[in-house]
């Protein structure tokens, strides 16, 4: 009976700590240059940043994505999707096993490639929104990520009147969590 109570408890510090996290008011990131750290809302965001552990920030760009959905996902999806239509209509004249199989694996990339070509579009216009929103606001692009630790500390010492320095705003920092009455 005990460890039912406590389950309930911990189980509802879980959930609290995930609709924190997907609720979260700003995400937090460091430009191309610099230590300064900004505050995004959702929509600033974009497609947001790298993680910061190298130079892999490319795939993060605007163009880059641009340029992978109509160069390489957008033609291998049709040629896969033409190919494997092509072999399926073989089909009816042949009818052989490996005409069948072949055009179903081509049909099926081709399906695959086109949920590339879909990620493509969403990453595009996500991005393409949120480079508005940070040109109204006078923000510079997200490279890369700012931690919920890393940027509490940055906002105890630079205040920003648009920042509570709460779980609410921060729900990854471990250094609230300690501070967090029980």
């Amino acid at each position: 009976m005990m460890t039912d109570r406590v389950d309930a408890v911990g189980e509802k510090k879980i959930d609290e700590y995930y609709q924190r996290a997907i609720n979260r008011p700003y995400y937090f990131g460091y430009a191309k240059t610099g230590k300064t750290i900004y505050a995004y809302t959702e929509e600033e965001w974009g497609i947001g940043a790298s993680s910061g552990d190298g130079d892999h920030n490319l795939i993060r760009s605007f163009y880059f994505s641009i340029l992978l959905t109509v160069l390489i996902a957008l033609p291998a999806s049709l040629i896969a999707l033409a190919f494997g239509v092509i072999l399926l209509v073989n089909l009816f004249f042949d009818l052989s096993i490996m005409g069948l199989v072949m055009g179903l694996v081509a049909v099926f990339f081709g399906l695959l490639f086109g949920l590339a070509v879909v990620q493509g579009y969403v990453n595009v216009t996500e991005e393409w929104r949120g480079r508005k929103a940070r040109k109204r606001s006078g923000l510079p692009k997200p490279w890369w990520t700012a931690d919920d630790d890393r940027a509490y500390e940055w906002f105890l010492g630079h205040p920003d009147p648009r920042i509570r320095m709460t779980l609410d705003f921060f729900p990854y920092s471990v250094k609230l969590r300690k501070q967090e009455p029980v």
